[in-house]
Order: structure tokens, then sequence, then C-alpha cells
């Protein structure tokens, strides 16, 4: 009997790699007049979703959108995300991110079963991750080399990339999507995907099936019971 094949989605920021997206947001906020960027709404309206699209839900929550004609607004929003972008950039290249090394653990763990195959599929719609990808080296390697697949950028929502790499994979038994945000969460579950959440039990209320805590602790017989 053939082994099953799982593909998993792995969402980048925040589950493969730490980055300081929520930071540069906040940072660029408070350069916008905005104190009160807290991590709740962040997570809520921010986390996941393409740059644009998150810099107009900071504007419009905090009234800075009112009485703006269009041109204006999106002058105003443009010049935010960018704003979001440089400073992100910048805090990359002081260091501040580090590598989820427990995520790449189990990625080798589950390369040694005889009872599932795993296909690892890096899913990001961030640009950034894309090239930090081909930038961040582990014991040797580019960090897209642990991947089998890597499909980050190909489209700016999180649903199109999930697709994307859907689409890239082809065949399999089944289709597992992991992310820490509730965009992502939603985007894998309209698409029929198994949702898997990462550290934000929170995640549930979107309908992920599961939320881990730490990879290290994540038995692959979990995940291959799910797509049972």
């Amino acid at each position: 009997m053939d082994s099953m094949i799982i593909a998993m989605l792995w969402d980048f920021d925040g589950v493969v790699v730490l980055t300081p997206h929520e930071e540069a947001w906040r940072l660029a906020a408070a350069k916008y007049g905005i104190d009160n960027f807290t991590s709740e709404f962040y997570y809520k309206f921010v986390a996941g979703r393409p740059r644009f699209e998150g810099a107009r839900a900071i504007l419009e929550h905090f009234g800075l959108l009112d009485k703006l004609d269009d041109i204006s607004r999106d002058r105003l929003i443009e010049s935010f995300a960018e704003e979001k972008n440089r400073i992100f950039n910048e805090l990359i290249s002081r260091g501040l991110f580090s590598v989820n090394h427990e995520a790449l653990e189990f990625i080798a763990r589950t390369r040694i079963l005889t009872t599932a195959k795993f296909v690892h599929v890096l899913a990001s719609a961030s640009k950034n991750a894309a090239r930090l990808s081909r930038s961040i080296k582990v014991e040797g390697r580019m960090l897209y080399e642990f991947f089998d697949i890597d499909v980050s950028g190909s489209s700016t929502s999180k649903k199109g990339v999930f697709a994307a790499g859907r689409g890239v994979v082809g065949s399999a038994d089944c289709f597992i999507a992991i992310d820490d945000a509730p965009s992502g969460i939603e985007a894998a579950r309209e698409l029929g995907l198994i949702p898997i959440g990462f550290q934000n039990k929170d995640l549930v209320g979107y309908g992920a099936r599961l939320v881990i805590e730490r990879f290290r602790d994540l038995d692959p017989g979990v995940l291959i019971n799910l797509c049972l």
C-alpha cells in the first residue's frame, strides 16, 4: 500500500522565522501619531494581511482616513505602508529576527517517516519572505532549501498563495496549512485545507483544528490522524 501524501503549506513570518512585522507597524504608526497600537489589534486586523491592506486597516481604525478624498486616502495609505516596509527592512538589517529551528527539525523528522510522505511548501504572501528565505543560511543551507516547494510571493493574499501552493503540489491525500494569524487560518478553511494554528489559542475560534505551541512537542502522527 502506498504511503499517504500530506502537503504542508507553511506561513513564513511568525512560524518559520520570527520577524519584526508587529514592531515595524507599531513604530510606523507612532510616526503617524498613533500611540495605542496593541498586539491584540495587530493579530486580529493586520497580521498576515498584504501590506497595503494592513495599512488601510490601521489608518481606518484610528480615524486617519476620515474626511479625506479618495486620492488623499490612497496617498496616505501608500506612504504609511512604505514607511512600515522601510522600518521593517531596517530592523531585519540589524538582525532583529530569529529562525524557528524547531520547525526545521520537525520537517527533518517527517523525512524519515514510512507511514506517510510529507511535502513541505513555503507559502507566504510576503515578497520579503521570498527574499529572506534566500538570504538566511541555516547549517550551511539557504532557508528555502529545507522545503520541497516555495511559492512565497506568488500572490498578495494568503488565500492566493495557499491556492498556488496546492496547485503546484497537485495530487496529495491531504493538505494542511499552518499559520499564526487569523487571516491565514480563515484562508485555509475557505480553500478546504486543514488549518493549523501556531502559538495563538484564539485561532481555534477562526477555524484552526489544532494550535501548536512548540514544534519539538509535535508528533507527526497527530497530523496524519487529522488527515484520516
